[in-house]
């Protein structure tokens, strides 16, 4: 006689891999902003355009823009050399 194990095997966890990001925005009155920083991203489950808008509204927020801004350059690369 015969016996079949199953085992079953957890799912992996997507891991979050850093990126380094420069973003540079001009609002409705002329200002200009640019930024950088690392952004932690997941692979297969972030897309570069929802970490360009995650990256944009946290620029925004943190100079206190209201209202809409132009984005006139973004980069994003693995955080690595």
């Amino acid at each position: 006689m015969t016996t079949t194990t199953n085992a079953t095997v957890p799912a992996q966890q997507p891991t979050a891999v850093p990126h380094h990001f420069l973003l540079t925005l001009q609002t409705g009155d002329g200002r200009i902003f640019t930024n950088d920083g690392v952004v932690q991203v997941i692979p297969g489950i972030h897309t570069r355009m929802d970490t360009l808008k995650t990256v944009r509204e946290q620029v925004l927020a943190q100079y206190g823009v209201r209202g809409q801004a132009i984005v006139l350059f973004f980069a994003l690369e693995p955080n690595q050399l």
